[in-house]
């Protein structure tokens, strides 16, 4: 997962804005290890979207995604089970 500086970059390369409020509470230093995890299961997206939105506005909330989409595109673990996938025709 790459860090927050790297999340605020990557949010002003898509939108010309750094959305650091959303980065910060994905992954804020204030959270324990177990609530970063929640916020970055993709099975509790529906928990917290809402929430995520009210916070932040729309544009806020679709910064949250891409924040868990950045996350998983750069996991080594996920591009080599997709490799595999692609080998083995899975």
């Amino acid at each position: 997962m790459p860090p927050i500086n790297k999340h605020v970059q990557l949010s002003m390369e898509r939108t010309g804005k750094g959305y650091k409020e959303v980065h910060e509470w994905m992954d804020g230093k204030g959270l324990s290890r177990q609530e970063r995890l929640e916020r970055h299961k993709v099975s509790n997206i529906s928990e917290f979207l809402p929430s995520v939105e009210k916070a932040f506005g729309k544009e806020g909330a679709q910064e949250y995604l891409m924040h868990i989409e950045d996350d998983y595109e750069r996991n080594p673990a996920l591009k080599l089970w997709r490799l595999l996938g692609r080998l083995t025709k899975w």
